[in-house]
């Protein structure tokens, strides 16, 4: 009789075995992976939602009107005086991808350099509850970029250069410059009341003003396109190709000698100086209609002379003033004469009257100014 040879059955039912167990020890750890990329998913939104939640809303878009002007005093009163770490701008502009995002249309720029100087710092930092309201973002230099003030120059084109290269519906539309001894005295006046009227006046680019000296460009409003690019390219090249120009107030004489040629001068409006740039008023006359000084509830003042040496404590004493925000010098825009005088600059403009004419009309108007 012959031996009964073992049958391979009892080591291919191990080998079926064997593979079901691992295809359960894999489908085990697939699962446990997807668990544990779910996990960690879910606690990436939840990083994600608290980063997002600290930016300020107002750096995501601009407010809506009702939100700026009604809802002022929710908003923090304190003004720092420390600059950035990284200098370069003070506030972030943060852009949301959301296809109902609205990119703010104005924007604030300045340059301070050296180590930190309070009365300037605390300047500079007057203007955060202005951009906290409207949603402007706020573009501090900290570094010269060119000998001297002309960093001005290279700074603005640099912003508007940056804002070129961003698709047409997501650029600031106006750049409001001003220099670092500015103190923002009314929170309240939203910069796009100054914007020339469309379509009569759409060629103006820039706006401008005038003091005893001729052009004071410590604050100024330019359009964010082309032509404003060129200008200041224009101006930078004065000295350089055209060294025979004696330019008084470096910068400032390269501006004025560029926009007084024809092909710039038809885009510059020369408003009253006191509506964006006036000088501190004379607090002993209640009558003050000086052309060049502010008034109570105008957007801010300039302290652009230092020939007795006291500017920082003027600026001192303004600045205190517009942290206190008083009722005196904060007033809805509603309650100055802004809407009507500049009604009335660009209806005037519209009928040819010239610029020497109606900033004297308008500009020597008297504001009560309280003692």
């Amino acid at each position: 009789m012959s031996p009964i040879l073992p049958t391979r059955r009892p080591n291919a039912i191990r080998g079926r075995q064997n593979r079901l167990s691992t295809a359960r020890i894999l489908k085990y750890c697939i699962l446990a992976l997807l668990g544990l990329l779910l996990y960690g998913m879910h606690d990436q939104l939840n990083v994600f939602t608290t980063v997002f939640r600290r930016i300020p809303n107002t750096l995501n878009s601009q407010p809506s009107e009702a939100r700026g002007r009604n809802n002022l005093n929710s908003l923090t009163n304190g003004i720092g005086t420390a600059p950035k770490d990284n200098g370069s701008q003070e506030t972030l502009n943060f852009i949301s991808t959301s296809p109902t995002t609205q990119y703010p249309k104005f924007g604030k720029c300045t340059a301070s350099f050296g180590d930190p100087d309070p009365p300037y710092e605390a300047a500079i930092a007057s203007h955060a509850l202005h951009n906290e309201i409207y949603g402007y973002p706020h573009f501090i230099l900290r570094e010269h970029m060119i000998r001297g003030l002309w960093s001005k120059h290279g700074w603005i084109m640099t912003i508007i250069g940056q804002e070129l290269a961003k698709p047409a519906e997501q650029r600031l539309q106006w750049l409001l410059w001003h220099d670092r001894d500015t103190v923002l005295m009314n929170p309240q006046i939203p910069l796009d009341i100054f914007v020339p009227p469309d379509p009569e006046f759409s060629h103006i680019h820039l706006l401008v003003t005038n003091d005893r000296n001729g052009l004071n460009n410590g604050v100024f409003m330019v359009r964010v396109n082309q032509w404003a690019f060129k200008l200041f390219a224009s101006a930078l090249s004065i000295r350089e190709y055209q060294p025979e120009i004696v330019l008084k107030y470096t910068e400032q004489s390269g501006m004025e000698e560029a926009i007084k040629r024809p092909w710039w001068a038809s885009s510059v409006a020369y408003v009253p100086q006191r509506w964006f740039n006036g000088f501190p008023p004379d607090i002993e006359n209640a009558g003050d209609n000086n052309r060049a000084h502010s008034r109570e509830g105008s957007l801010l003042i300039h302290f652009a002379s230092n020939r007795d040496g006291l500017r920082p404590e003027r600026m001192a004493h303004w600045g205190e003033i517009a942290r206190n925000r008083t009722s005196t010098w904060e007033k809805p825009v509603d309650q100055t004469l802004y809407q009507e005088e500049i009604a009335e600059f660009w209806k005037r403009m519209g009928k040819g009257e010239s610029y020497d004419k109606i900033n004297k009309d308008i500009g020597g108007r008297t504001w009560s100014i309280s003692k």
